[in-house]
């Protein structure tokens, strides 16, 4: 089986449905806080994902998890769900074919990429919650409960974050079902069938729909001429509103990624440097909030979407 840890390899072999069967496991990329393999079983390829250490400290609950996947499944917009690796509770998923895509091969793509969000978004409340000014709060509150100060910046950010809440709170728009994590390794794009399937609902909860949308936006890399794309592909115009809600849940994303590494630095056993990623995530966010059109969104996000 390659690379393939033993211990992996003999927990594989618990899944029921694999029983008696071989199973050939091969180390699949990605990921920060999974190990991920592609098991491929009787002739089927299948994704199979090993977590780090306590990753409910993250905001991770594979049952909310589970439900977000199989609505996804069941939508045709993510992976089927064949089951959950014993004792583990990650879910085990059909792999898909298509490739990540960055830079304009993602943008020429924003149109499906916004319907396939629109369409989760739509379809009825999960019970799960992914409230992001709260999230960023438990984060420093769990560092710091293992042994991890929160940096300087959180302090500043958390003002920042308490006066963008206060300016949705104007006009509120009802949360919906999002996925919160819209990395470009979480997005699949397959040609042969024009799909766009979502991948990885770990983070998957209620929350304001501008989130998915400046987290896609953010993570992706979108720039003005993208982010007004988006928001006419999603709501058929761009209004000052949506624009300002849009670029204040850029900063949510970026304020929040960099407090999941700081959670990161006190429980994961990962080779990755956290401390460097949190500095990274937290920089980018005081640069977006220091933009000079910050109080400006601030106004029109009070505005009604």
């Amino acid at each position: 089986m390659g690379m393939v840890p033993a211990d992996i390899e003999a927990l594989v072999r618990t899944v029921p449905a694999w029983e008696g069967h071989a199973v050939h496991l091969a180390p699949l990329g990605g990921g920060i806080t999974n190990r991920n393999f592609v098991a491929t079983v009787m002739g089927r390829r299948y994704v199979v994902r090993v977590p780090g250490e306590r990753t409910e400290l993250l905001g991770i609950d594979r049952r909310n998890e589970t439900e977000a996947a199989m609505r996804a499944a069941a939508l045709g917009l993510g992976p089927a769900v064949h089951g959950e690796l014993p004792g583990v509770g990650t879910l085990i998923t059909e792999l898909v074919p298509g490739d990540h895509r960055e830079g304009t091969a993602l943008t020429d793509r924003l149109g499906d990429v916004a319907h396939v969000l629109r369409r989760f978004h739509t379809s009825g409340p999960l019970a799960g919650a992914f409230p992001i000014h709260r999230v960023v709060e438990w984060h420093a509150r769990d560092a710091a409960t293992h042994g991890v100060v929160a940096p300087a910046a959180y302090g500043r950010l958390h003002l920042h974050s308490r006066r963008i809440e206060a300016a949705f709170a104007a006009a509120p728009s009802p949360v919906v079902p999002c996925h919160n994590d819209l990395l470009p390794g979480n997005l699949l794009f397959d040609d042969s069938s024009g799909r766009v399937w979502l991948l990885d609902f770990e983070y998957a909860g209620m929350n304001d729909v501008f989130f998915d949308l400046g987290n896609l936006s953010v993570n992706c890399g979108l720039d003005h001429d993208a982010d007004e794309a988006l928001l006419r592909h999603y709501f058929g115009a761009v209004t000052s509103s949506r624009w300002a809600r849009l670029q204040l849940m850029k900063v949510m994303s970026e304020f929040r990624e960099g407090m999941w590494a700081v959670v990161q630095q006190a429980i994961s056993t990962l080779d990755t440097d956290f401390v460097a990623y949190a500095d990274e995530r937290l920089g980018s966010c005081e640069r977006l909030a220091a933009r000079p059109e910050f109080e400006t969104w601030l106004r029109d996000a009070a505005l009604p979407v």
